[in-house]
């Protein structure tokens, strides 16, 4: 049965409203930007070092955890809104346009806008909707409502694809249609010994159903910083399948000290390893588009 996406569907193949600009950042289907950063906020100088790296790199966006959602109830829960100021504040100091980060609750959108408004508006932020809450109907309404922030809503891991996409409809139905949609695998022990298996094949199906730009997660995709024989990291092979599949947003964990990250250590890439990785991905993209042209229509 085909899924009703009455305000994020492609009701017609040509259709050209395929994305939208917030705070001076374009997110389209036919663009590439890139939010690397903290998975969770865990110190003022670690946040601030990548927050220069990002700066030095070109970079205008980022990606930086405060609420967490865990398996574990003993595990880290993010440090909430106490480090929202300074965290805006720095983003701010370094160019940073828009800062990703995931909200588990309605009260957490109220703490983002507040927060925001006391240091002066800095920085702009992306509502992430995690894989955990991704059928949680009464927040997906709630993030829906307010006309502030983008979203980012990420496929639930255990869900099928036409389910997580009706997730996006709801924060739609609600009057909040600027979505990226976010693919960062699947669970399931098939795609041992990564973490979940990656499903970055459904970028382009994702762009066809819909209107939304497409945001891959090689991180939580991937699990793990291991090497493969040719000397390129498992995460870099899953984000330029990403990216050569066409995606539109990168979302990535990076720590200055990686073995020292409260959450997830064993994924976060190094500042150092930054600038090969930003290479690595233009080389992706760069293959993307040479494909694209290939079966471009002929003048």
């Amino acid at each position: 049965m085909a899924i009703e996406l009455r305000i994020l569907g492609r009701h017609q193949a040509d259709e050209h409203d395929v994305g939208f600009s917030y705070n001076g950042v374009e997110f389209r289907q036919d663009r590439l930007v890139s939010f690397l950063g903290l998975n969770s906020v865990d110190t003022r100088e670690f946040v601030e070092q990548t927050f220069a790296c990002l700066k030095a790199l070109g970079q205008t966006t980022a990606r930086m955890g405060a609420y967490k959602p865990r398996t574990s109830p003993y595990s880290f829960q993010g440090m909430g809104k106490e480090c929202l100021p300074w965290m805006f504040e720095l983003a701010g100091k370094y160019g940073i346009r828009v800062v990703a980060m995931e909200v588990t609750r309605e009260a957490h959108v109220e703490e983002v806008f507040e927060a925001l408004r006391a240091t002066g508006n800095p920085t702009g932020v992306m509502l992430q909707i995690g894989t955990r809450n991704t059928q949680n109907f009464e927040l997906l309404k709630a993030v829906g409502r307010q006309q502030e922030f983008p979203i980012l809503l990420k496929r639930g891991f255990g869900i099928t694809l036409d389910e997580s996409l009706m997730a996006a409809e709801y924060c739609a139905s609600e009057g909040n249609a600027r979505i990226v949609f976010g693919l960062r695998g699947m669970k399931t022990n098939l795609g041992d010994p990564h973490r979940n298996l990656v499903d970055f094949a459904h970028v382009p199906v994702v762009h066809r159903l819909t209107r939304m730009p497409v945001c891959v997660d090689p991180s939580h995709s991937v699990g793990n910083r291991e090497v493969s024989p040719d000397g390129i990291p498992d995460v870099y092979h899953a984000a330029a399948q990403g990216v050569i599949a066409g995606a539109n947003m990168l979302l990535v964990d990076v720590h200055p000290v990686p073995n020292k990250a409260l959450v997830d250590a064993g994924q976060a890439l190094s500042l150092e390893e930054l600038p090969r990785f930003l290479e690595d991905v233009a080389i992706a993209r760069a293959a993307f588009e040479r494909r694209r042209a290939l079966f471009a229509p002929a003048p």
